[in-house]
């Protein structure tokens, strides 16, 4: 059983969250298919996420997703997981890979799982391994989920 939460907690950019659940639902059962979870996906404004990088992880700024398992030995076998993604950050990663920043926010959700499941990006082997299975599981996502190209806002765009 997959119970997946997928909120949107910033105001500045348009997410899909119909798309965004689905793909939630879609990801989890393909990389969790064994596994009770209880998954909460909140979008967050950059603001939101320096702070929580700061009070939790101890790093400066905003990043791109953090990912909190919740589980313990009390949830009997239950994952319980929190990803955090903020679409800021997606989309100036989006300008450095040629994406598009909902996809990138998509991979963010996939790599959010693939820490729940025990993937660990601190070491160039790990990242490594951890990157092929991010880009094997969004192909795979983005022939399942056709991912819109939602709009940049206009005051993200001052930057570039």
């Amino acid at each position: 059983m997959h119970l997946i939460e997928v909120r949107n907690r910033q105001r500045k950019w348009a997410v899909d969250l119909a798309i965004s659940r689905a793909a939630a639902s879609w990801a989890a059962a393909e990389i969790l298919p064994e596994r009770d979870c209880e998954l909460s996906i909140q979008f967050l404004a950059s603001s939101r996420m320096a702070h929580i990088n700061h009070q939790f992880l101890q790093h400066e700024g905003a990043t791109d997703v953090i990912t909190f398992d919740l589980s313990s030995e009390g949830t009997q076998g239950m994952l319980l997981g929190e990803i955090l993604i903020c679409p800021e950050i997606a989309y100036h990663y989006s300008l450095t890979y040629h994406t598009h920043w909902f996809e990138e926010c998509m991979r963010y959700l996939i790599h959010g799982m693939l820490h729940l499941v025990g993937y660990d990006d601190h070491e160039p082997d790990d990242r490594r391994v951890m990157k092929t299975q991010e880009n094997h599981w969004l192909s795979h996502l983005k022939k399942t989920i056709p991912l819109p190209t939602l709009p940049v806002p206009s005051s993200a765009r001052g930057g570039e």
